[in-house]
């Protein structure tokens, strides 16, 4: 009766087999895991050490101009695209295109990683209005969220009254009038700037 209910008992010789095969999975599985974990740790090690590589200094801005709130409102309302307007200043500093680009091209926000959900497009326009209102003490840079597109990115003020639109993601940029529509509708988004 216990030969027949063990079906892999030591009399067949397969149940010292089985054992083995099952520690040795389960030494593969601990191995597999330590190695997921090390290699967690190494990729964590990475992005701190990319945080220390010394980056080219910012370019020096010497032009700038100032417009008030109202300046900012008027060329948004002559977008005629209803975008609703949260100001977060009363006074705007700004430099020309020129100037403008210099800092795109300085800016390091595309090297960054684009992660759903956590780090997307409005952490990367958040993050690109952040830079150049530190760096640089302009706050010509607005927050767009555009339910439209399903898109958050910039829109740059200039003080001739241009605008671009910026996706600091890739660092695409815009005359407003001539932007991808597909991807940067702003009819109805907000702003933030």
């Amino acid at each position: 009766m216990e030969v027949i209910r063990d079906f892999l008992g030591d009399l067949s010789g397969y149940r010292p087999l089985y054992l083995n095969t099952l520690a040795d999975l389960e030494a593969e599985r601990k191995v597999v895991a330590k190695l997921t974990s090390e290699l967690e740790e190494a990729k964590e090690k990475i992005r701190q050490l990319e945080l220390l590589i010394p980056r080219p200094p910012p370019p020096i801005i010497t032009v700038t101009y100032e417009r008030d709130s109202a300046w900012i409102q008027q060329c948004i309302d002559g977008m005629n695209l209803n975008i609703t307007r949260f100001a977060l200043d009363a006074i705007y500093t700004m430099t020309n295109q020129s100037n403008f680009f210099n800092i795109v091209a300085w800016d390091w926000c595309d090297t960054l990683e684009y992660v759903k959900e956590l780090f997307d497009c409005e952490n990367f326009a958040i993050l690109f209005k952040a830079f150049v209102d530190l760096y640089f003490r302009l706050n010509q840079v607005a927050i767009i969220l555009d339910y439209v597109s399903a898109h958050a990115y910039n829109l740059v003020f200039f003080p001739d009254g241009n605008m671009s639109v910026l996706d600091v993601e890739y660092d695409g940029m815009w005359v407003w009038t001539k932007r991808p529509v597909i991807f940067y509708a702003l009819e109805g988004a907000i702003a933030l700037g």
